[in-house]
């Protein structure tokens, strides 16, 4: 992917924690949650909110009125079956923005909605034109599309499209879809479709979401969509963090307009709310995510940090570490914290001589940081080593 692929237009990021992300077992936000999280994915600077439908619940109308009266800059949508009802139960709820989906796969034809085809298309049909003439923005989605068979699914965009919809939804609903296969369709699409926006939504049940989705932006999708630590039904779909740290590494100006420094304390919130850590291997996130370890890699990040970081950790607001409590520690390490912790340098030999006690002592288990200074200690006080 090169610059001018990234620059050709404005990605758009639909962050769908709201909607989608309490869709995670483990997640359930109370209504003052709600608020704390749109303020905050609003701060951080994603275009538009996706919010779970007012038909679920009792309390979901209320609660899409209250996201809605928080004034963000930031669009919501409002996420809903192609059903008259919930239509107009977003829209008594002050929705401009209606994000219809229905499943357009023989299986989920079958097994969910179990209705003819033919059914289908006039349910799309009067489903967008109701919501396109109230005046508001409406995406159709076919969900399920990569087991959708492909005259199908042109069928029902199209009848989306002449109904009134501004956008279409291309969901990878199983997480079964390949980068070359997301690139094919929405490649198609954009050509079928040159004037409306596109947008991709892809689960990770085979760990392709972040790819998926940035092979739908490299083919002509406008906007993707996210969760934060992309928590969802299952395991998940794209990560908000996960998608951006991909990005910035082909081009830092394409998501120059998104505050990263808040990206650490909106995936802790989240862990914390869904009781759970930051994963290990989040990416720009994770605790361990600027850690070196190996006496190769601490050295030359020492020297240079590009060496091994794609990402400067400042970028996030974070620090990069070097911890000396393995058996990997290198001297250069060791080196280092011995100036930064105790303004001491030794000589070659002595350095030698303190690195290989802190690595005996590191065969049985990892030294925890005050083991690591006891033995740096040690070495920093005898006579004659400052």
């Amino acid at each position: 992917m090169t610059r001018t692929t990234l620059e050709r237009r404005q990605l758009r990021l639909l962050d769908t924690t709201l909607r989608e992300g309490e869709q995670f077992a483990d997640a359930h936000f109370s209504a003052s949650q709600r608020k704390e999280l749109a303020l905050a994915l609003d701060a951080f600077g994603v275009d538009e909110l996706e919010v779970t439908s007012p038909a679920v619940s009792p309390g979901a109308a209320r609660e899409v009125r209250e996201i809605i009266a928080l004034g963000l800059r930031a669009r919501v949508r409002v996420h809903l079956r192609c059903h008259p009802a919930d239509i107009e139960l977003a829209l008594d709820a002050g929705a401009t923005g209606l994000n219809l989906f229905l499943g357009t796969s023989p299986t989920l034809a079958g097994s969910s909605l179990r209705e003819p085809w033919s059914q289908q298309r006039l349910r799309i049909r009067e489903a967008v034109r109701l919501a396109a003439t109230s005046g508001a923005f409406v995406r159709f989605s076919a969900e399920d599309a990569f087991r959708t068979p492909r005259r199908r699914l042109l069928a029902a965009f199209d009848v989306a499209v002449e109904s009134g919809a501004r956008r279409l939804g291309v969901p990878d609903t199983v997480g079964i879809a390949t980068p070359a296969m997301v690139g094919t369709l929405v490649r198609a699409l954009r050509r079928r479709y040159p004037g409306l926006s596109l947008e991709f939504h892809g689960h990770n049940d085979t760990g392709c979401a972040v790819a998926n989705a940035l092979a739908a932006w490299d083919a002509g999708a406008d906007c993707l969509d996210v969760t934060v630590l992309g928590i969802g039904e299952r395991v998940g779909i794209t990560s908000l963090g996960a998608l951006l740290a991909r990005l910035y590494t082909l081009d830092p100006l394409a998501v120059a307009r998104y505050q990263l420094q808040l990206l650490p304390a909106l995936d802790a919130r989240v862990a914390e709310l869904t009781r759970m850590p930051v994963p290990f291997n989040q990416p720009l996130t994770a605790a361990h995510a600027f850690t070196h370890v190996a006496g190769v890699h601490s050295n030359a990040v020492l020297r240079s940090p590009a060496t091994y970081e794609a990402i400067d950790p400042a970028v996030v607001g974070r620090h990069r570490s070097i911890p000396i409590g393995s058996r990997l520690t290198g001297r250069h390490a060791v080196a280092h914290h011995l100036r930064e912790s105790l303004g001491c340098d030794l000589d070659t030999d002595r350095l030698g001589a303190v690195t290989r006690a802190l690595k005996e002592a590191a065969e049985d288990h990892r030294l925890d940081g005050d083991e690591a200074a006891a033995i740096l200690a040690t070495a920093a006080g005898s006579p004659g080593e400052r």
